[in-house]
């Protein structure tokens, strides 16, 4: 059984800037022949704020930047990681006090 050898997420940094806005994440796994494929995908909110799916889709909720982590299930221990800048985000007023 051949084990992830190498995840190669090619892009250093991203940026989602449009409100509620995704960014898919592509990784490659090397070598072609590992038998498992699979990948977890983990968010690291920094100053911003996203969610990604089992994918590697990731959705903005709040500006700043986060780091997002892609490790191979294998047992192998590689991982890749995309920081991601997010920008434009609506923030919705809850209360206004007036004195």
């Amino acid at each position: 059984m051949a084990k992830v050898g190498t995840l190669l997420i090619t892009i250093q940094m991203a940026t989602i800037t449009t409100d509620k806005g995704t960014y898919q994440i592509t990784a490659t796994i090397l070598p072609t022949d590992a038998t498992e494929k699979t990948l977890t995908w983990v968010i690291t909110n920094g100053m911003g704020k996203a969610t990604v799916n089992s994918l590697g889709l990731v959705t903005a909720v709040s500006n700043g930047t986060v780091t997002v982590k892609a490790s191979a299930i294998d047992g192998s221990g590689v991982s890749g990681t995309l920081d991601i800048v997010i920008t434009n985000q609506k923030i919705l007023v809850t209360s206004i006090v007036l004195t």
